[in-house]
């Protein structure tokens, strides 16, 4: 029993470690328990010869946790973003074959705007022409009072012929995004298509080689 004891003291005595710290005056102890008042701060574990084999870090700052959590946002940010963009890339490369597929459906959507434009023109030009007869025939009552729902038919062609050209500004604007919208298509198609015919390359360059020297080694 007292052996058993003595063995576990021994034992503990060879298991113990030695902490390297430093107050806050600058001066560096070597004790064999940290005081209370490190337990939070940096230090050093020691073994029997003096090296170090724990680090003991304090724990982190309200500043260090923030720009901590701040870095995990951004990452996180920047890994859906990534992610997003495979995404679009792989839609690209399912919706078209060719630069031409992307030529022809751009031609499609902007014959589509054009088609909308010109029938809002058209629609304004009818709107103007009615505007003008309901304005002369206003003007034909001379010295008459004219009938106050001629008064309100002018007033609502007015208010729809600006309403179409707000229209026509709107789909004009959405024409020129449309027309950037495909041509960053066809760039980003040319340059995936490229990335995947240099793989294929590759990856159909390694059985030749391969072959080539089994040829040789008979």
């Amino acid at each position: 029993m007292v052996a058993g004891c003595l063995l576990a003291v021994l034992v503990g005595a060879a298991r113990a470690d030695t902490y390297k710290w430093t107050d806050d005056k600058g001066v560096t102890h070597y004790t064999d328990k940290m005081p209370a008042e490190q337990v939070n701060k940096a230090s050093t574990v020691l073994d029997k010869q003096a090296r170090p084999i724990k680090q003991i870090e304090p724990p982190p700052t309200p500043a260090q946790r923030a720009a901590k959590e701040a870095e995990a946002k951004r990452l996180e940010a920047l890994t859906k973003s990534r992610e997003e963009a495979d995404r679009h890339d792989r839609a690209l490369m399912q919706s078209f074959t060719s630069v031409e597929e992307i030529e022809l459906s751009k031609a499609r959507a902007v014959g589509t705007l054009d088609s909308q434009l010109q029938s809002s023109h058209a629609y304004i030009t009818q709107l103007e022409s009615r505007r003008a007869d309901v304005v002369a025939k206003k003007a034909s009552y001379g010295q008459k009072p004219a009938p106050e729902t001629l008064d309100r038919e002018v007033a609502s062609i007015d208010v729809e012929v600006q309403r179409q050209k707000e229209l026509i500004e709107a789909r004009q604007q959405e024409k020129l995004q449309t027309v950037a919208r495909y041509e960053t298509f066809t760039t980003r198609w040319r340059e995936l298509k490229a990335e995947a015919d240099a793989k294929a390359v590759g990856g159909a360059s390694a059985p030749g080689t391969s072959t080539a020297t089994v040829t040789h080694a008979k």
